[in-house]
Parts: structure tokens; C-alpha cells; sequence
């Protein structure tokens, strides 16, 4: 789940940091979610469920405005991100086996290309670029970076002034469809919601 929020005028994401007991992934910023449970009926309920049991959220408390396109992670999971807006006034209670802490940074941040590095990394398929935004001494890096692109992309229209990919390298997109066989595109109302 990407959850966003406005205060003050401001759109933000909140972003978690896992735990660094976790067997997977200790210590990294991540969005809230995970695996899907036999009992969970689709991905979004899922999504809902994991975001309700990492930061306390409950699944009324999402009005869920679209899905981005599935993404594949460096790792072979394919991931299908939902957008949600949550209340401006919702206090994160992480569940610590989990969850070391949750915190949200504006869209705006990662507008800036001075909040922003890459480093390049071989895979034994192609070389990729990998993303990192530090803030507040957070490392906002891998899949989490690439999901922020695409929503910035998708619901603002906002495309970086440096490379995303890597030239000798597949788009993220390319290589989901390669990977899936079929084809994925997205449904979003971004940034288009009214109360």
C-alpha cells in the first residue's frame, strides 16, 4: 500500500522502516505489505490487511484511489502497488515484530534532484540502476524508490531530469511483461479524488 496524506497543502507519503530482526530485507524503508495469505481474496486485501497489521491502519480508514502497474522486484516477487489516501490525522502504531518505525515525507522531496543518487548494480541478467533518496536518515532505496517514480509519474506527470534506467538494461515495465507474459498496464484516479 502506498498510503498518502495532505497536511497543510502538502501531499506526503508514509514509508516505514523494518525491523532489523526481520529475516527479509532487516532495517530497509519499505511501503506497508507483504505476502499474500490463502484467507486474503485478493491482492488488495492483502495490501489492506498487511497495512492494517504493520502500522495499525485499518482497511475503513484507506479510501484506496487506484493501482499503479505491477513491478517486479530485483528479488522475483511481483508486486502490485495500491494508492490510498488515509486520514491527515492517522498516528501510526507499528507492530515492533515488524515494523522499527513509520514516518512521511513530502512528494514534494523527491521532485529534487539534489535529494537524489544512484548507483549502478549488476544482476546476472543486465546491469540496473539503483535509487536512493536520503532523508532524515532514512536510505529510500530498490523497489520502494522505483514505486515512488512511477506514482510521481503517473499522478503528476513528473518524469526526473536523470536516468531512471539503466541504458544497457530492460525497463522495470519491460522486464515485468517478460517475466509475466502478459500484458499490464494501470488504472488510477492520482490526485484526482474530491470529498
Amino acid at each position: 500500500m502506498i498510503p498518502l496524506l495532505e497536511s497543510e497543502g502538502e501531499i506526503y507519503v508514509m514509508l516505514t522502516r523494518r525491523s532489523s530482526e526481520m529475516r527479509s530485507h532487516p532495517g530497509q524503508v519499505s511501503f506497508p505489505g507483504g505476502k499474500q495469505d490463502s484467507n486474503d481474496e485478493n491482492s488488495l486485501q492483502t495490501a489492506l490487511r498487511e497495512t492494517h497489521e504493520e502500522i495499525g491502519l485499518p482497511a475503513e480508514n484507506v479510501d484506496v484511489i487506484g493501482t499503479l502497474d505491477q513491478i517486479l522486484s530485483l528479488h522475483y516477487y511481483l508486486v502490485t502497488p495500491y494508492v490510498g489516501l488515509i486520514p491527515s490525522d492517522f498516528v501510526p502504531v507499528p507492530n515492533t515484530d515488524e515494523i522499527e518505525s513509520v514516518f512521511k515525507v513530502p512528494l514534494a522531496f523527491f521532485m529534487k534532484s539534489e535529494n537524489h543518487w544512484s548507483e549502478e548494480k549488476k544482476t546476472f541478467a543486465s546491469p540496473v540502476l539503483v535509487h536512493h533518496f536520503e532523508y532524515q536518515g532514512y536510505d529510500i532505496w530498490g523497489l520502494t524508490a522505483k514505486l515512488i517514480f512511477r506514482l510521481l509519474e503517473v499522478g503528476l506527470g513528473y518524469v526526473p531530469d536523470f536516468p531512471v534506467h539503466h541504458p544497457d538494461s530492460p525497463t522495470w515495465m519491460a522486464r515485468t511483461l517478460e517475466y509475466s507474459g502478459e500484458e499490464l498496464g494501470f488504472e488510477s484516479e492520482l490526485f484526482s479524488h474530491s470529498e
